[in-house]
């Protein structure tokens, strides 16, 4: 257990992730296992409260969801950096 808590404590730790997955995607998407990772990819997602029914495609939430959080992430990063002067 130490040696995942040091693992994620890491500042280097999500940008591995991300290559680790990036690969992954490479690998899924340009082998026989293309149809699977399609198949995958187009799986409905949704979120169901009350009456409100949103069912998007997994594609689509990452598209449009994960990819809006990220770039949020990354202007608050370079705001912060301007604000204590190291950009």
């Amino acid at each position: 257990m130490k040696i995942i808590e040091e693992f994620i404590e890491k500042e280097s730790t999500s940008g591995i992730l991300l290559i680790l997955a990036t690969v992954l995607a490479l690998v899924f998407s340009n082998t026989s296992l293309s149809v699977w990772y399609e198949s995958f990819l187009h799986l409905p997602v949704g979120i169901h409260v009350g009456s409100l029914n949103l069912e998007k495609s997994l594609y689509h939430w990452v598209n449009d969801g994960l990819m809006a959080i990220f770039f949020l992430l990354i202007g608050l990063e370079v705001k912060r950096e301007k604000v204590i002067y190291h950009l």
